[in-house]
């Protein structure tokens, strides 16, 4: 048994490693718990290390998995577009609650909804979300983002 413990690990290391989905890891730390137990024991108590593995395996699987799989998800990079959020445009087609219109923003019309009020054309509104192509604007307040409103092209 303690060199199918040892089989197991390695399969289970170089699945994870082509796989990188941090699944087939924690296989490989449950078998490396029956590797421990299996140098106490021998071959004794095979059942008991088919025990260890699974235990194991299975906790942690469900309670480490989680943990360093947020530590290790990359956070989101953004783009070009997303650097318009907090800038201030202006209103070039009205916009209600369910009808989107248009704005200009750095020389760039783009289509914007609203989500509270309705703006009419020449109103400053300030982009506070994008999502594809659309940009998610509200009412512009002066003072909130002084600096930008005097860039509007």
């Amino acid at each position: 048994m303690f060199y199918i413990w040892i089989i197991i690990t390695v399969v289970a290391v170089i699945v994870e490693i082509v796989t990188t989905d941090l699944t087939s890891f924690w296989f490989s730390v449950g078998a490396v718990g029956a590797l421990v137990l299996n140098i106490f024991v021998h071959d004794k108590y095979i059942p008991l290390q088919i025990l260890v593995f699974s235990v194991v395996s299975a906790f942690t699987i469900i309670l480490l998995r989680p943990i360093i799989k947020r530590k290790m998800d990359t956070p989101k990079i953004p783009t070009n577009a997303d650097s318009l959020i907090g800038k201030v445009a202006i209103v070039t087609t009205s916009i209600a609650m369910n009808v989107p219109g248009a704005v200009k923003v750095d020389g760039i019309e783009w289509t914007a909804v609203t989500e509270s009020e309705p703006h009419d054309v020449g109103d400053l509104v300030e982009i506070k979300d994008i999502k594809g192509n659309t940009l998610t604007i509200e009412k512009y307040v002066k003072g909130e983002n002084n600096f930008q409103s005097y860039f509007i092209k």
